[in-house]
């Protein structure tokens, strides 16, 4: 015989209905009143939803109330339940990782809203271009790389670097008739002497056509055999898009070169002191001559310290410029362009707005600086060297994290001041980017 709700401990408060088939309790709900069930009401019948209208609780009329009491064990399992709900429940907005487990790379809303903003081009005009990042070693965005066009006076860049390659920066030079080709000019005159730092340095600053002949003949022994020098140098570099005609820039058909060549030509250039000086200068006087560099960048635009600009009908606007803030330079060219600076300033508001070093910090040691040896002893440890830094994506806007990897030395090895101990590895995601030893101190 089956007990009834009040045999079984139910007391007032819930409403329940005994079936008068089998005596099964039928959960009704606190809001029946007076024996009163709503048409349509839905109740809970041995864990079955069903619908139930008046006509169908006829048979069923005779009807017990009774209530189920709060048992204390439920109050304690809701106690439990709440806060383990929140814990287990994800906060913040949604991320975007790169695996489901152990992701390397968590990116918010945020974040992809940057990376979207970085996929648009800078609106520029030349119709080939480039900017790379000199330290990191990347170009980050280019337009026709390998295009050749015609590059004008950046020609002379080829022509400095077989100059400072052959060393003999101290010998005079006589101006013949001959070098007095037009155009940009140091302002030389036929039967002046200047020695052939003096003419680079009018080669470079204000462009000089005339510079450039006497270099050309001096080196070269003549014009046409420093051409082939140049086109031979060229070769040599792995410049295909590259072919010299002259060596000041005039147009000439077949005299061309590409962004990515002229990247190569310029970093050479760059290795040369003399050269970086030279190009950083906006204005001098050497061996009497006024000379105003053509690049109008530099002591206007913040960072710009080089290089060289060229123009010509068939090339139009063509420029090589440096940039440097933050220790970090960034070179960016134009060729055929309608506005050179305009251009190499949106340039390298793209480089700012979409890029970033991150440095490691070496302050993340504190909390890995400690070290046992085998007797119990305390001992600190510092990480020798300088430690990385890496160029990144803003939108990635990752961290450099710290690893520290305890190499022990050989047992019964007297532990001192400076023996190394282990590496601290530095990783970007799951990329080691660097490391520094780990030394006692």
């Amino acid at each position: 015989m089956k007990a009834t709700p009040r045999e079984r401990g139910w007391s007032d408060g819930e409403f329940w209905m005994v079936s008068p088939i089998d005596g099964a309790p039928l959960f009704i709900a606190p809001f029946i009143h007076d024996g009163a069930v709503p048409l349509n009401h839905r109740i809970r019948q041995n864990q079955t939803v069903c619908s139930m209208n008046r006509s169908a609780l006829q048979p069923m009329m005779r009807m017990i109330f009774y209530a189920r009491p709060p048992r204390p064990w439920r109050l304690l399992l809701l106690t439990l339940l709440i806060p383990a709900a929140f814990l287990l429940t994800g906060f913040g907005p949604p991320r975007l990782t790169d695996r489901d487990q152990a992701p390397t790379r968590r990116l918010s809303t945020g974040q992809l809203r940057v990376w979207a903003l970085s996929q648009e081009p800078p609106d520029v005009s030349a119709p080939a271009l480039l900017l790379h990042d000199v330290d990191a070693g990347r170009t980050l965005y280019a337009r026709a790389p390998d295009e050749p066009r015609p590059m004008a006076s950046l020609t002379k860049l080829m022509t400095a670097l077989l100059v400072l390659e052959s060393g003999d920066l101290d010998a005079r030079v006589t101006i013949q008739p001959d070098d007095l080709v037009g155009g940009a000019s140091m302002g030389l005159t036929a039967g002046e002497t200047l020695t052939v730092e003096e003419l680079l340095w009018g080669l470079l600053i204000p462009s000089g056509n005339d510079a450039a002949m006497a270099l050309a003949r001096h080196v070269g022994g003549s014009v046409d055999a420093f051409v082939d020098m140049m086109n031979a140098r060229a070769a040599e570099m792995g410049l295909t898009a590259t072919a010299f005609k002259n060596p000041h820039g005039f147009d000439a058909e077949g005299h061309a070169s590409s962004p990515a060549d002229l990247l190569a030509l310029t970093q050479a250039d760059l290795a040369h002191p003399l050269f970086r000086e030279i190009v950083a200068t906006a204005e001098t006087t050497v061996a009497g001559h006024p000379l105003r560099n053509t690049n109008q960048l530099l002591g206007l635009y913040p960072g710009a310290n080089g290089v060289k600009t060229g123009t010509t009908p068939l090339a139009g606007q063509c420029l090589v410029a440096s940039i440097e803030r933050g220790g970090h330079p960034v070179l960016a060219i134009v060729l055929g362009s309608g506005d050179r600076y305009e251009d190499v300033r949106r340039l390298y508001s793209h480089y700012q707005a979409n890029y970033a070093w991150l440095d490691g910090d070496p302050r993340r040691l504190a909390v890995l600086n400690r070290l046992y040896d085998a007797n119990g002893h305390l001992w600190y440890l510092a990480a020798t060297g300088d430690p990385p830094a890496v160029l990144v994506p803003r939108w990635e806007y990752p961290t450099l994290q710290a690893y520290r990897r305890i190499q022990r030395p050989p047992a019964g090895t007297a532990w001192q001041p400076g023996l190394t101990v282990g590496v601290l590895e530095w990783r970007l995601g799951d990329q080691i980017v660097g490391s520094q030893p780990l030394v006692l101190r």
